[in-house]
């Protein structure tokens, strides 16, 4: 009875019907009172409702619980993060570490707080400490990738993330990441390598199919505009609402001498970017722009 109230308060969750979820992860909580997971429903709720203190109150329950729980653990770190509380994550995720030293999860999470502070230096020895306990713990090598990233340090980053296809081949994310950092490097033919990888692994990786096209777009010679053409479209109905992907498809038209069908899509790209960028106050992109003049030029 209590996964089936679980599974429906998280389906009205999901629709934003927090009363419902709230009612159901209640009865949940009244017949297994000692569930971790069910307070970290509740928690979920209580963000939903902006009832920040109220989710500290539910994560908490669910460490008298059970201290080492990862989701409770993340999502109080995350609020204490969010309230410049750092020293308290700290101190949280330190308790957990004292009981459970050699929970490589702790140490990930460990790894986040001082990411948080941006000590890099720091975060990075917590990432090595939980692959030091669990070599398969591929949300670390992840960490450690976004680590360097930030920090511009991209043959590092590439190396981590080799590593998670080295223990997951079949991990497209990863794959989608090394083919963008290999083309910020302008290394085409090792980003073009991974984006293929990317998509023989899972046809739906958006990212590594517009960034395939655009790439056979703009260096002739190393591949078909008709596949382009299949990529950017496939990428364009999963994501309409992705500027760079219209514009992609439109200069992938461009480049096949398809200037109307072109044109159309240029001119898409730089409406759905203005219409980002007035709900985010941001600025449009001038490279869309670019791109339509040239068309139709």
């Amino acid at each position: 009875q209590a996964n089936t109230l679980v599974a429906h308060g998280s389906a009205a969750l999901q629709l934003r019907d927090t009363k419902t979820a709230r009612q159901d992860f209640m009865m949940a909580h009244d017949a297994v009172p000692k569930s971790a997971d069910v307070y970290v429903n509740l928690a979920s709720v209580a963000l939903a409702e902006n009832k920040v203190d109220e989710a500290i109150s539910f994560y908490n329950s669910a460490l008298a619980i059970d201290g080492a729980n990862f989701n409770s653990l993340r999502g109080l770190i995350n609020l204490y993060a969010a309230q410049n509380r750092i020293d308290q994550a700290h101190s949280r995720i330190d308790q957990a570490i004292n009981s459970q030293p050699n929970n490589a999860a702790l140490h990930f999470l460990k790894g986040e707080v001082y990411g948080f502070e941006r000590n890099a230096q720091a975060a990075e020895s917590e990432f090595r400490r939980a692959l030091e306990i669990d070599a398969n713990y591929l949300a670390a090598y992840s960490a450690l990738g976004a680590l360097f990233v930030n920090t511009n340090q991209q043959e590092r980053a590439i190396a981590e993330y080799t590593k998670i296809v080295e223990h997951r081949p079949d991990n497209a994310a990863a794959y989608t990441l090394i083919g963008m950092l290999e083309m910020n490097r302008q290394n085409i033919d090792a980003a073009i390598d991974n984006y293929r990888k990317a998509l023989a692994h899972d046809e739906n990786a958006v990212f590594a199919a517009n960034n395939l096209a655009w790439l056979y777009a703009v260096h002739p010679g190393k591949g078909n505009l008709d596949e382009a053409v299949r990529l950017a479209q496939s990428a364009v109905q999963a994501s309409p609402g992705v500027p760079s992907f219209v514009d992609t498809l439109g200069w992938v038209y461009y480049k096949k001498g398809l200037y109307g069908a072109a044109a159309e899509q240029l001119k898409k790209a730089v409406t759905v970017d203005e219409d980002a960028s007035r709900r985010s106050n941001g600025t449009p992109s001038p490279t869309y722009h670019f791109h339509l003049g040239v068309a139709l030029a």
